[in-house]
């Protein structure tokens, strides 16, 4: 995610939209959720830096796999908790869903 880029996008006065963010565009991106489809540890790792683990929710292509085990880059990337790889994994999701564990 290219930081910077997005809020001086968003302040130029030649490209708004006429509506006021009451935050920067990037203070957004931590309220919405992501899906851990991602292709390296690092991407994944990135990610959580920039949004937070609790934004993270595990993603499919399902029917479609692009990987044989779906959960395998969530539990062997490096820099991760097993509470971060819960919340990746499924608390999220519950969370989102309304579903108790």
């Amino acid at each position: 995610m290219r930081r910077a880029r997005t809020t001086a996008c968003a302040s130029r006065p030649t490209w708004t939209t006429g509506v006021k963010l009451k935050k920067k565009p990037t203070e957004y991106l931590k309220q919405m959720y992501y899906d851990t489809l991602v292709f390296t540890s690092e991407a994944l790792r990135h990610l959580a830096a920039e949004v937070g683990v609790s934004q993270l929710v595990i993603g499919t292509d399902h029917p479609i796999p692009w990987q044989d085990k779906s959960i395998d880059h969530i539990l062997k990337a490096p820099g991760f908790s097993d509470a971060d790889r819960r919340k990746m994994l499924s608390e999220t999701a519950a969370k989102l869903l309304k579903i108790k564990l």
